[in-house]
């Protein structure tokens, strides 16, 4: 493995016996690297066979064929006593908190560490860092009953950190949230992604969880990843139709048939979407066009958002002018490489 890679997956495969014996495979032919302190996520519907995969990352799950690597060592092939070690290496949280409700929060912390050749003192020092690293230093002594949904998590965060793993999975740990508590749980992974370099492997089925927080994506459909790259090159390219209807979920970019019904084009107007595809930078176009083709063109829906410091979004306009300025216009847009230019034509933009 190269010295960035800390996962990689080569050749992937994992089927379950049913009830009927026979073999239903839930991943097929998974190639993929998840590189050192990059934030990583992996989106699909249920039953594509996300947390499946994440768990054959820790060995929770055996891989049927194909190999998972964690830094250099072969993830199947270690002994109980190795894989009890790597795991050590490797924090998890869930969307079910799986707190013990007779003890305290820092009972519960500190339990991954109990048995541990580590002094009381020492214990006790780790669980305080741990709590003050999650934003909780007051509920050490509180009980689990005590606590919001979003400290809950933040307790498994910090039990799951309690190891000083290089990794933490994290397998749909927002998804029982409201969204107000969703953004401060992705703000606070974002916070120790940064402050202690840890990699971590987002697990979800939202796709605005993917674009507040990763760095690069795997779309998972049905066991095969149809996708992955960069989130950026994700969101302004996309390829798979799956990507596609999730990207569209957190798109503005999109026109209501009552809202179009209200436009009432003209023979010579034209709705227009312009759809932003590269990292250079924002130019005025609408006033560009106005002036150089003497054109007048109306903005419907606009959504221009800055991710990972790139534009991302475009606008839907209306082009009214003379049938030859509209031409001349729609030739100059579509020469432009830094985006895209879709006409409206047969009820759809093409």
């Amino acid at each position: 493995m190269a010295s960035s890679e800390l996962v990689k997956f080569q050749h992937v495969s994992k089927s379950f016996k049913t009830s009927k014996k026979k073999e239903h495979e839930v991943l097929k032919d998974v190639n993929l690297v998840i590189r050192k302190g990059k934030i990583f996520g992996i989106i699909g519907y249920s039953g594509a066979g996300k947390s499946t995969l994440i768990r054959c990352i820790n060995g929770i799950e055996d891989t049927t064929q194909g190999k998972v690597f964690f830094e250099d060592k072969e993830i199947n092939q270690l002994s109980k006593k190795s894989l009890r070690q790597v795991r050590g290496q490797i924090g998890m949280i869930f969307q079910q908190f799986n707190l013990m409700p007779a003890r305290t929060i820092a009972e519960n912390v500190a339990l991954p560490i109990r048995y541990s050749k580590l002094g009381k003192q020492k214990i006790k020092e780790k669980v305080k860092k741990m709590l003050e690293l999650v934003g909780l230093p007051e509920k050490a002594n509180a009980y689990p009953s005590s606590l919001s949904g979003g400290q809950k998590q933040r307790v498994a965060i910090a039990r799951a950190l309690i190891n000083d793993p290089k990794i933490l999975l994290c397998d749909e740990a927002t998804s029982a949230l409201d969204p107000q508590t969703t953004q401060s749980i992705l703000e606070l992974l974002k916070k120790l992604n940064k402050s202690l370099g840890i990699t971590l492997v987002i697990v979800t089925h939202e796709m605005q969880v993917v674009e507040d927080i990763c760095d690069e994506i795997a779309v998972l459909n049905k066991g095969k990843i149809v996708e992955q790259g960069d989130v950026y090159s994700i969101f302004v390219n996309p390829q798979a139709e799956l990507t596609k209807r999730f990207i569209n979920t957190t798109s503005k970019l999109n026109i209501s048939d009552s809202l179009l019904n209200t436009i009432n084009l003209t023979e010579e107007q034209r709705l227009v979407k312009i759809t932003y595809i590269s990292d250079e930078a924002v130019v005025p176009l609408i006033s560009i066009i106005s002036l150089k083709f003497k054109i007048k063109a109306n903005i419907i829906v606009g959504d221009i958002k800055i991710l990972r410091g790139k534009p991302l979004g475009g606008l839907i306009i209306v082009l009214d002018g003379e049938s030859a300025q509209v031409t001349d216009t729609l030739k100059y847009l579509k020469e432009q490489k830094n985006i895209q230019v879709e006409v409206y034509q047969n009820g759809r933009f093409l």
